[in-house]
């Protein structure tokens, strides 16, 4: 259906089973990093908690990157 004045359309796009694996193992890795540096940092092992956190943000900033790449359709419809 195209889109006129009055009216738009929305697509729902079914991501793979594959995309929810990689999910998982992402939100184990963000979990135990972030155990990691905040029992460092309890423990004042500032090097190891500094590298933790690092690890926690690039992780966190990589997933939020690519759920939102992953949605994007990379053909465009007229």
């Amino acid at each position: 259906m195209p889109n006129d004045a009055n009216s738009f359309t929305i697509t729902i796009r079914k991501r793979p089973w594959w995309f929810w694996v990689v999910v998982g193992f992402w939100t184990l890795l963000e979990v135990l990093f972030l155990q990691t540096a905040l029992a460092s940092a309890r423990e004042s092992e500032y090097r190891a908690a500094a590298i933790s956190w690092t690890v926690v943000g690039v992780l966190a900033a990589g997933g939020v990157l690519i759920w939102f790449l992953q949605g994007r359709s990379r053909t465009r419809a007229d």
